[in-house]
């Protein structure tokens, strides 16, 4: 139900692996931070934001997913941790797009993406 690559599902996935680090993240449910993760990665592919059809089929709102949004995003913002290291050099990997070498999306533009 999503236009996106393989590629940018794999950012999404990402995303996802590196959370499972995060204390604050554990309390979260899984698909809503799925669902988190999938949109910061549209938004990172410049593919559009959270659409009525990805609304459907999660359940979640873009106001449902914002705080998580922002929590992923100051996770990726922080100085990377020598815990995650095998997270960011498994995906450093062709066979996983490099996605770990992508530059982090402009908070201004998630922003315009939660609203």
């Amino acid at each position: 139900c999503v236009s996106a690559g393989m590629d940018t599902l794999t950012l999404a996935r990402y995303y996802c692996e590196l959370s499972l680090m995060e204390m604050d993240l554990i309390p979260e449910r899984g698909s809503l931070l799925a669902s988190a993760c999938l949109l910061m990665a549209l938004v990172t592919k410049d593919l559009g934001g959270w659409s009525p059809i990805l609304q459907f089929h999660s359940g979640y709102q873009t106001s449902d997913l914002a705080p998580v949004v922002k929590r992923l995003y100051m996770m990726l913002l922080a100085p990377p941790d020598e815990k995650l290291k095998a997270i960011r050099n498994k995906y450093s990997h062709k066979v996983f797009f490099e996605v770990a070498a992508l530059p982090l999306v402009n908070m201004d533009v998630l922003e315009k993406a939660l609203l």
